[in-house]
């Protein structure tokens, strides 16, 4: 099988899994702002968790951004090699 089929269900794969942990932390982050909703005690001041729950929502929002990203660039990649592909073999 030559070397560029390889690259392109390499890229086509990562895509793929890169796209499903980014749907994954997307809902781990819904879910810490969902719990830091909940961290008011009171008259409506915050605890600490609270704090901490919109901390990590904000760090899994950004690494989830990151994995579209790479997503979308492997996709691209998997995409133009697998044109090549076509167009040489």
């Amino acid at each position: 099988m030559p070397v560029i089929i390889v690259v392109t269900i390499v890229c086509a794969v990562l895509g793929a899994l890169s796209l499903f942990a980014a749907s994954v932390t997307e809902a781990r982050a819904n879910r810490a702002l969902h719990d830091s909703r909940s961290c008011f005690v009171g008259d409506g001041n915050p605890t600490n968790s609270f704090f901490t729950h919109r901390a990590r929502h904000d760090r899994l929002h950004r690494l989830t951004n990151q994995l579209l990203v790479l997503s979308a660039v492997v996709s691209l990649a998997a995409t133009g090699s697998a044109a090549y592909a076509v167009a040489v073999f």
